[in-house]
């Protein structure tokens, strides 16, 4: 059963090999693209040979360099973290603190609605009084007028 699975193994990666050489085949036909191709591989085999000369030469300097390197970065991303979290704090607290005055201010117009809804059932009242005084100043002229007639 295992020498199946290897033969499976075997023939997807001739399948893989076989459709990149294919794909590489086409690009290569296009005279710029086997340029690109050239030149880009150029460039990266003179950086690679930059990297491996520089580090041939001095293999403590360059792994103390990038530690270095890594090293500031972290300093970096820890300033900008604190940074970050000084602003959150600040601005956690400046919401707190509106939000407080709001529930505050919200709790003083309540009262205020309640103190005119008071006053406004006053007025009603007297309103309700001067309408059945009127009323009556009416009825009082009315039967009057008919005692006269």
């Amino acid at each position: 059963m295992s020498m199946a699975i290897e033969k499976q193994k075997a023939k997807k990666g001739l399948l893989v090999a076989g459709i990149i050489a294919g794909a590489s085949s086409l690009v290569l036909l296009n005279s710029n693209a086997r340029e690109k191709v050239k030149d880009t591989s150029k460039s990266v085999k003179n950086t690679v040979t930059k990297y491996a000369t520089t580090i041939k030469e001095d293999p403590n300097g360059t792994k103390d360099a990038i530690i270095s390197r890594i090293q500031n970065a972290t300093d970096i991303s820890k300033e900008a973290i604190h940074k970050i979290q000084a602003i959150l704090d600040t601005q956690v607290k400046d919401i707190k603190d509106t939000t407080k005055n709001v529930v505050e201010e919200s709790k003083d117009v309540m009262s205020s609605v309640k103190d005119a809804k008071g006053e406004l059932v006053d007025v009603k009242d007297s309103a309700v009084e001067a309408k059945d005084e009127l009323l009556s100043a009416k009825d009082d002229v009315k039967f009057k007028a008919e005692i006269n007639s």
